[in-house]
């Protein structure tokens, strides 16, 4: 079974527990959590080092967690300023982007 989360617009450290809850549930229940980001505006690196928690947990728990689609705007530009497009892992790549940098 799979999960689909809608986030919304702001994914910050205020968001932070709500968020980890959200995903602890999904994952309770599914093998396969979607994240629909495509709405967010306001984003911070606590949702950054969440979901590499939340890749590390599905990872040891036998589960998949994937973006819908490519980070793109405000958290393509967090990545980006993060250093985290910069000699990035295959995995992070592929999790963040489907395989391919923006341009």
């Amino acid at each position: 079974m799979q999960a689909i989360i809608e986030l919304p617009a702001a994914m910050t450290v205020r968001t932070g527990a709500a968020f980890q809850g959200q995903l602890l549930a999904a994952f309770a229940d599914n093998d396969e959590v979607i994240l629909d980001a495509a709405a967010i505006a306001d984003v911070d690196l606590s949702f950054v080092q969440t979901l590499y928690a939340a890749r590390d947990h599905a990872e040891r728990h036998d589960k998949t967690i994937r973006l819908a689609a490519p980070a793109q705007g405000p958290l393509a530009a967090l990545l980006e300023r993060g250093g985290f497009t910069t000699d990035a892992d295959p995995a992070d790549l592929q999790f963040w982007f489907h395989g391919d940098l923006p341009q």
